[in-house]
C-alpha cells in the first residue's frame, strides 16, 4: 500500500482572518503551511494602514506569529485557463489577490507532484475554480473545514478523495518503475561472459533464483603455475652453469699445478 502523501496548505487572507493565532498553530498539524507572497504583502499593508480595527489586529498578530511559526512564503505562480479573469472585466483588489493565490497553489501542485496541495480560501468562486482544474494533487477547502480537520483529525471529503486518487497514481508509478527494473535485470543483454575472468551472475526469472557460472578459456591458476615453473627452471640452469665453472677451474689446477702455485727458489 502506498504511503499517505505529504500535505501542503496554501493559506489566503480569508483563512487567516477567520482564525486566531492559537488556531494558526494547529494548521501545522496537518501539513506544511505556505503563505503566498501576495498574501504576506497584503498583511503587511493591513498592519500599516488598515482602516478596519479587526483586520489591523489580525495583521499585527500575524506579524508577531510568522517570525517563529516555521511557515514559508512562496512566490510560485503558474497560469491555467481556469485561473483567468473575464475579458474586459475590471478586477478588484480582492479578486486580484484571490487569483494570485490560486495561481500559487496551482504552481506548487506542479512543482510537487507527489504532495497534495490544499488551498484554504473563503472565496467560493476560487474553490470552484480549483475544483474545475481536476488535478490529482490539488484541491480547495474552507477555513472552518481546516479547523475541524485540525481538531478532530477527520479529513474533509475533498481532501480524502484527492489523497486516494494521488495514492493510486503514485502506487501505479512505483509499480511501473519496479516492473521496468525487473525486466531490465532479467534481460539477456545484461548477462555477458568474459573469457579472461571468472565471475558469477545471478538471474531472477519467474521467482526462481539461478546462479550462472561464466565460462573462461583456462583456470586462473595455470598462468601462475607456469610462471613459477619458469622461474625454478631458470634457477636450476644458473646453478648448473656455476657448478660447471667451478669444476672446470679445479680441473685446470690439477692438470697444471705449476700454474696454480708460484715457483719457489732456494736461498
Amino acid at each position: 500500500m502506498a504511503a499517505i502523501p505529504p500535505v501542503i496548505l496554501v493559506l489566503d487572507i480569508g483563512a487567516l482572518s477567520a482564525a486566531t493565532p492559537r488556531e494558526w498553530l494547529e494548521f501545522s498539524r496537518v501539513g506544511s503551511c505556505i503563505v503566498p507572497q501576495v498574501v504576506y504583502e497584503e498583511m503587511k499593508f493591513l498592519f500599516d494602514r488598515s482602516p478596519d480595527p479587526d483586520l489591523e489586529r489580525i495583521a499585527r498578530a500575524f506579524n508577531r506569529f510568522y517570525a517563529t511559526s516555521g511557515w514559508q512564503i512562496s512566490e510560485a505562480t503558474a497560469h491555467h485557463a481556469v485561473l483567468k479573469s473575464g475579458a474586459g472585466q475590471a478586477l478588484t483588489r480582492r479578486t486580484r489577490i484571490s487569483l494570485a493565490v490560486g495561481k500559487c497553489a496551482y504552481a506548487l501542485s506542479q512543482e510537487f507532484p507527489a504532495s497534495l496541495v490544499v488551498l484554504v480560501s473563503s472565496d467560493r468562486s476560487m474553490l470552484q475554480r480549483i475544483y474545475d482544474i481536476q488535478a490529482n494533487n490539488l484541491c480547495a477547502i474552507t477555513g472552518p473545514a481546516l479547523l475541524q480537520w485540525c481538531r478532530t483529525g477527520q479529513r474533509p471529503i475533498a481532501v480524502s478523495q484527492k489523497l486516494q486518487r494521488l495514492r493510486v497514481a503514485t502506487g501505479a508509478q512505483v509499480n511501473s518503475t519496479i516492473q521496468g527494473q525487473a525486466y531490465t535485470a532479467t534481460s539477456p543483454s545484461r548477462i555477458t561472459t568474459t573469457p579472461t575472468r571468472t565471475t558469477s551472475t545471478t538471474r531472477i526469472t519467474s521467482g526462481k533464483k539461478t546462479t550462472i557460472q561464466e565460462a573462461s578459456s583456462m583456470p586462473s591458476w595455470i598462468p601462475q603455475a607456469f610462471s613459477l615453473a619458469t622461474s625454478l627452471a631458470a634457477l636450476i640452469i644458473a646453478g648448473f652453469i656455476l657448478v660447471n665453472v667451478f669444476r672446470s677451474a679445479n680441473f685446470q689446477q690439477l692438470v697444471n699445478p705449476s700454474d696454480a702455485a708460484p715457483t719457489q727458489t732456494s736461498p
